[in-house]
Order: structure tokens, then C-alpha cells, then sequence
């Protein structure tokens, strides 16, 4: 069984659409874990499970709002992944990962991330 991770920082602008996600997925009764951005339990939650799909906002160059899906995610180089996580080679991490339109000191996420989240 999977096990949906959503990470973020409500106070960080679009940083924050994956624990959005993980609430909207928790209405719709889908059991998913809301880590935010506390790196022991995101590290903890890596070891504990073994198929884990994480939900978090990235910044790989796409359109605003636009999702991307990666299977067999490793964290290397040329993604920017905005938290320090250590991945773990006994872990199948999926990335679900939303690109922002940006980060700052914000509460709230971005119109474009907000149209989208509407349009679906």
C-alpha cells in the first residue's frame, strides 16, 4: 500500500500547496500524512514505509500549477527540490510535485496555483 506524504510551508507562499493537497485529499477521505517541513518526521516517515508518494511544490521550470509525476524519484542535482530530505535506498518514493509560481514570505498560495486547483 502507498502512503502519501505532503510536504510544505503554509507561510511560504506556493511552497505550502502540498499540505493544500494533503487537507483537500483528508476531505475526500484519503488517508495521507501532513508533514510540513519538520525533516525528522519526513526522514522518519522514509523509513518506516516502503512506497511512499510525496506531494510537495517544486521548481522545475514548467508553467505554474502544472503537475509533474515521477516515478522512482531520487533527489540529484539538477531538480530543485526545496527541503532537505535524505532518501533511503529501500524506499520507492513517487513525486507528485506541483510547480509554484513562487516562494516568499506569503500565507496563501499564488492565483495560478489557486485556478488550477479549481479547474480540478
Amino acid at each position: 500500500m502507498k502512503t502519501i506524504l505532503c510536504i510544505g510551508n503554509i507561510l511560504m507562499g506556493d511552497d505550502g500547496i502540498g499540505i493544500v493537497l494533503g487537507h483537500i485529499l483528508k476531505k475526500k477521505g484519503i488517508n495521507c500524512i501532513i508533514c510540513e517541513t519538520d525533516t525528522s518526521l519526513i526522514n522518519d516517515i522514509l523509513n518506516k514505509y516502503n512506497d511512499i508518494i510525496i506531494v510537495d511544490a517544486v521548481d522545475f521550470n514548467l508553467h505554474p500549477g502544472s503537475t509533474i509525476i515521477i516515478p522512482n524519484f531520487e533527489f540529484n542535482p539538477p531538480y530543485k527540490f526545496h527541503h532537505d530530505i535524505m532518501f533511503y535506498k529501500n524506499t520507492k518514493i513517487t513525486l507528485f510535485g506541483i510547480q509554484i509560481d513562487s516562494i516568499s514570505i506569503n500565507i496563501g498560495i499564488s492565483q495560478n496555483l489557486r485556478t488550477n486547483l479549481k479547474n480540478t
